[in-house]
């Protein structure tokens, strides 16, 4: 295992397949610090705070597939209704309630539930006043640039 700056280790995966040593990646998210929602979308209405796990920039792999990280809420706060037109999307909620948008439906959603949010199909988060949540989000693409996110 080789530890790296800060944040996750690489671990030797072995034969890849095609010859090639392609190594895994480890990390605590108590390691990571939570990083701003609104400042990775540049979307100033966008409130929470996320814990990024495992993408193309923290493994430092550039075949990596997919993105996910840890999503927190506070009571009170707002996703907006957006939609990614290039990437699925898929919730786990882990803690706390909320109430959710995907498409046309409304409902309240608490720990155990999952979303699986398709490409192009619109979805928003708000949080009661008295819970904060936190759920698994989980992108198809694994660049947050090339998800294709549109505010509605």
């Amino acid at each position: 295992m080789t530890a790296l700056p800060g944040r996750g280790r690489r671990i030797a995966a072995g034969d890849a397949g095609a010859g090639a040593v392609r190594p895994a990646f480890v990390v605590h998210r108590d390691e990571l610090a939570y990083e701003l929602i609104s400042s990775l979308n540049h979307n100033t209405d966008d409130e929470g705070l996320v814990h990024r796990l495992v993408d193309r920039q923290l493994t430092g792999d550039p075949d990596c597939e997919f993105l996910n990280g840890v999503y927190r809420m506070e009571p009170g706060m707002t996703h907006p209704l957006h939609l990614h037109a290039d990437s699925a999307e898929f919730y786990y909620v882990l803690s706390g309630t909320a109430l959710f948008r995907v498409a046309d439906e409304e409902f309240e959603a608490g720990p155990g539930t999952a979303m699986y949010i398709p490409a192009g199909v619109a979805h928003a988060i708000t949080t009661g006043g008295g819970h904060a949540m936190e759920l698994l989000y989980s992108f198809s693409t694994p660049d947050l640039n090339e998800i294709g996110t549109r505010w509605l």
